[in-house]
């Protein structure tokens, strides 16, 4: 959105400018598991407001930046750095803490707060460099907003566990009974609980990793190319557009409703219904010819590529609990960004190879196919005994 005007301003390439989304991109999946095994030893509260702290640091160092290197530095630092600690794995951390029952619409909504928190910026740029304030005035503003609105209720309303505050997850009512079931299924999820190191040594977990990076192969290229696959199939540019905004809202709001049926129904079927509901639709792309097809085709493509991400994520809460839910979902989001990284870039070769997009849609039905059946065969594993002495070691804190 801003790398032309950036570009215009300064002088500096736009390849270099798009670089250092790159490398902000890269550096958030490799930081991921380190923010994950923090998350899982200190207070979230004081995580979350680091993080907010360090975000506005680099949005006001962005805005100042003299050189192209300086953007770069400064954009890596908060993709890499300040997202995870405020939009990533420690939101998740504090979300699987205070919910059980509830879990899978709460992972679902915070899955659902950082796309949709995108699809708003976006315009809002835009309103304040037509006002006047050009593209370093949208990063201050950018940077006391988050000072005004996020640190604060990061700093005095977060909290590890509910029972650190005498209350009980879910916003269950406070009462002898329902403390005392609160304290029983605790100490049973506790007991369920796997540390990383266990967790990793799992087939289960091997088969998670492939199917993430399968399935986001598809999930990440196929709506990086729509506006380019439509125009061959002599649509306008402006379908492709509208489909690709359609794909980011619709994926946003998918987050909430697979998490609301995961209470319900198996999260791992949840997991292989959209894994072949995004085979179907690779295979159908050939076939969309209409604008209204198009359009719609980018929303059932975001419900079927982008709730995924939450599905997975209730089930690794699930599978192996929450002592260590930070440094395993960490890996996990390493692998989700590593799929949608490779997708758009094997697609360019593929379509550069081939002439066309068949083969790249063929490609998306195989890795997604592929990607269910490894899902069904990752069954929930049995954790391994481990002598009480060890029961706080490594992978985790010791809070259940």
């Amino acid at each position: 959105m801003l790398v032309r005007p950036i570009s215009e301003d300064t002088g500096w390439s736009a390849t270099a400018i798009a670089g250092a989304v790159t490398v902000g991109g890269m550096l958030s999946g490799i930081g991921a598991p380190f923010v994950g095994l923090l998350a899982d030893r200190y207070s979230p509260r004081v995580l979350m407001t680091l993080g907010v702290v360090l975000m506005a640091s680099t949005f006001f160092l962005i805005a100042a930046a003299p050189t192209v290197w300086v953007l770069v530095i400064g954009y890596a630092i908060a993709r890499g750095i300040a997202q995870n600690l405020i939009a990533g794995v420690v939101p998740r951390v504090v979300v699987v803490n205070w919910f059980r029952r509830m879990r899978g619409r709460a992972i679902g909504l915070v899955g659902t707060a950082h796309p949709v928190g995108t699809f708003v910026l976006g315009p809002a740029a835009l309103l304040i460099i037509s006002a006047g304030l050009g593209w370093r005035g949208v990063w201050v503003i950018l940077g006391i907003a988050v000072i005004v609105f996020l640190v604060v209720p990061n700093a005095l309303v977060i909290r590890r566990t509910p029972e650190e505050m005498g209350l009980l997850p879910d916003g269950d009512e406070v009462t002898e009974a329902g403390g005392r079931a609160a304290i029983e299924a605790s100490a049973r999820e506790a007991e369920a609980s796997w540390t990383l190191r266990e967790a990793i040594r799992t087939p289960s977990f091997a088969l998670i990793i492939l199917s993430i990076v399968l399935t986001n192969y598809g999930g990440g290229g196929l709506p990086f190319h729509m506006p380019q696959i439509y125009a061959d199939q002599g649509l306008r540019e402006a379908i492709g557009v509208a489909a690709v905004s359609m794909f980011a809202i619709s994926g946003a709001f998918a987050n909430t409703l697979w998490g609301f049926l995961a209470e319900r129904i198996s999260e791992r079927l949840l997991g292989i219904f959209t894994m072949l509901m995004g085979m179907v639709l690779a295979l159908g792309f050939q076939f969309i010819s209409h604008p209204v097809a198009a359009v719609g085709y980018g929303i059932l493509l975001g419900v079927a590529a982008r709730g995924e991400g939450s599905i997975l994520m209730i089930l690794i809460a699930n599978y192996y609990g929450r002592r260590s839910y930070g440094a395993i979902s960490g890996l996990v989001q390493t692998a989700l960004l590593g799929g949608l990284a490779l997708g758009p870039l094997i697609m360019s070769v593929i379509r550069e190879s081939t002439g066309s997009y068949d083969a790249v849609f063929y490609s998306a039905a195989v890795t997604f196919t592929i990607a269910a059946v490894l899902l069904a065969l990752a069954v929930k594993p049995k954790r391994p005994e481990r002598a009480p002495a060890t029961a706080t070691a490594t992978g985790g804190n010791p809070q259940p």
